[in-house]
């Protein structure tokens, strides 16, 4: 599992002034509930999941989603968000585990 973690993010790399952008993003990651059981032994596996997801435009926080174990295996975010200037979108994810990622991305506002 060494490529839990691991993000395909797509923003486009350059937006026209006053035009919306959409962020869309992937995390490679198990998303255990803790309520499913091995096949194999019959225990309990561990909840394992992104619990929050960040975005931040020239280091000022737009937007957070809070996550509960519900979601699916390599969930799936997609968000909008105006950009006034050109600059560097930084994603910030960690999971219940203390996991911790990011991923940035420049974007051009023409």
């Amino acid at each position: 599992m060494s490529d839990i973690g691991r993000a395909v993010v797509r923003v486009p790399k350059e937006v026209k002034k006053g035009e919306v952008a959409t962020i869309r993003l992937v995390i490679i990651h198990p998303m255990e509930t803790g309520l499913r059981k091995d096949p194999k032994t019959g225990q309990t596996i561990p909840a394992h999941y992104i619990n929050r997801v960040e975005f931040y435009f020239n280091d000022k926080l737009f937007s957070r989603i809070n996550n509960t174990p519900g979601i699916s295996q390599n969930p799936y975010f997609a968000i909008n968000f105006k950009p006034t200037e050109s600059g560097t979108l930084k994603i910030v994810y960690e999971d219940n585990k203390g996991g911790k990622w990011e991923q940035s991305v420049q974007i051009t506002v023409a």
